[in-house]
């Protein structure tokens, strides 16, 4: 296993150009003073450089651009979900730097795992459900997103944020088990974690919401499908991984980083960072080249076998232009963010 001092400076970019288009939101200008004071609402934003409360300094909050992200990865929304997109940002950034900040880099394994299944009651795909009384930012700004959010969409599309939110919530407690275990996971167990631990689900309920348009309901249960959104979250959550290096092993003491993981399995045989990130490049283009193979060859192919009408392709594609929009703004904001760049990260 790698020791964790001394660690090598990662690339700061992906390293990988997607082959979609980057399209921004015509409504960016106007969602940035209501992320902020959404945000200084649910008490996320801290009244000074030292003070006790909120999760991030103005500044901070500032430099991670999380309106910028939202407009690039939903070029499309309206401006009502367009803000509902990026307070849902702002809510799972606030839950990764809470989370780490409280229970990872203090190694608190039993209160992470119990704040993980408290924060799980906050959301449901019943958007009426009774909730515990809300105890600080993050279970505050919950409470208060979750019912607008949900208000109006699917059934289904409530079912599977759901279900992504829980495993993202969760999956921080699973990370927190390495760490606590001084233990980088391996490839296959991190690829599956990771695929919870970046909330990777959200985008396609998000490139829904910006599209108007779901996966038709009578494939979303194919094995087609299932492994074209795991593509799309693997190019998703795996480019993350080198722009985020940095901040995470250096700063926030993390092991479940797929450089880390890339460097434990090659052991002395490999020839360290650069090799990882030649090795997590080539991963990243496998799952973008799969990904449009399923949309080109196998979807077509499952739609024509099964009969869909003219409507549920139409939605289909339109999805797919949707989820397509959101890896190529995603990428776009890792390169452009100042949020794993140094100085960013002090309170």
């Amino acid at each position: 296993m790698h020791g964790l001092a001394g660690k090598e400076t990662a690339i700061t970019t992906t390293g990988v150009a997607l082959p979609y288009p980057v399209r921004v939101n015509p409504y960016l200008n106007d969602s940035y003073a209501e992320s902020e004071a959404w945000a200084r609402s649910m008490g996320m934003l801290s009244r000074n450089h030292r003070g006790s409360e909120g999760i991030w300094t103005l500044e901070r909050f500032r430099r991670i651009a999380i309106p910028d992200l939202a407009a690039k990865i939903a070029p499309d929304a309206e401006p009502a979900d367009l803000l509902l997109i990026d307070q849902a940002l702002v809510w799972i950034f606030a839950y990764d730097d809470y989370f780490t900040s409280a229970h990872k880099q203090v190694r608190d394994r039993e209160g992470g795992w119990e704040y993980a299944r408290r924060l799980c009651d906050f959301i449901g795909p019943d958007p009426g459900l009774s909730v515990p009384e809300p105890r600080d930012p993050v279970e505050r700004g919950l409470v208060d997103l979750w019912p607008r959010l949900a208000t109006g969409r699917s059934s289904y599309w409530r079912r599977e944020f759901t279900r992504a939110i829980h495993d993202f919530i969760i999956g921080a407690a699973l990370e927190l088990e390495n760490i606590c275990d001084d233990r980088v996971p391996d490839l296959i167990h991190f690829v599956k974690l990771r695929r919870q631990t970046f909330a990777g689900g959200t985008g396609a309920c998000f490139a829904a919401m910006s599209t108007r348009a779901e996966i038709p309901e009578r494939i979303r249960d194919t094995e087609v499908v299932a492994s074209l959104l795991d593509a799309f979250i693997d190019v998703m959550a795996l480019g993350n991984e080198a722009v985020s290096y940095d901040m995470e092993i250096n700063d926030e003491g993390e092991v479940n980083n797929l450089m880390l993981v890339l460097q434990d399995l090659a052991g002395d045989t490999g020839d360290g960072l650069g090799e990882a990130h030649r090795i997590a490049t080539r991963l990243i283009v496998d799952r973008v080249e799969y990904f449009n193979h399923s949309v080109e060859i196998k979807l077509p192919q499952l739609a024509t076998d099964i009969g869909l009408s003219a409507d549920e392709l139409a939605q289909m594609r339109a999805w797919i232009r949707g989820a397509e929009s959101y890896l190529s703004g995603l990428y776009d904001w890792y390169d452009s963010t100042a949020r794993y760049k140094g100085g960013v990260q002090g309170a």
